[in-house]
């Protein structure tokens, strides 16, 4: 009878991991829908511009947007209009140097653009209650 009760337990063994497979493949199929959905053209750059527009890139999206600007500017006031192949290629040469050097940097310069910008538009303010700060030993009037 022992036999019976092993052929028994190996149905129910099979039973069991028969369901299993089962499951896994249902999951499978699941993760399968669910990654070739995300990877449609259309998800995939809805997905890119959200997380090159979300509170943690934008610092980094305006540092290469300064650099790009910053060094398409230096590109035309350096080089002016290009004709030939040697001027266009210095001026990209000097485009993307100077946009490398800018987004690298961009917050230093953001800071001292902020101190000198301050510094031009500062408003002088004349010192109406201003207290002279006399010297220790200058004799104090007696009142």
């Amino acid at each position: 009878m022992k036999k019976a009760t092993k052929a028994a337990d190996l149905q129910e063994a099979i039973r069991i991991l028969e369901l299993k497979a089962a499951a896994q493949e249902k999951d499978i199929q699941q993760t399968f829908m669910t990654v070739s959905e995300n990877l449609k053209p259309l998800n995939l750059v809805k997905s890119g511009v959200r997380s090159v527009f979300s509170g943690e890139n934008k610092e980094d999206l305006i540092n290469v947007i300064l650099g790009i600007g910053s060094g398409f500017l230096g590109r035309k006031l350096l080089i002016g209009k290009m004709n030939g192949v040697v001027s266009k290629t210095l001026g990209r040469a000097i485009q993307w140097g100077m946009a490398g050097i800018v987004s690298k940097n961009a917050d230093s310069i953001k800071e001292k653009a902020g101190l000198l910008i301050d510094r031009i538009f500062k408003k002088h303010k004349s010192p109406s209650n201003h207290q002279p700060t006399l010297p220790a030993d200058y004799p104090k009037s007696s009142s």
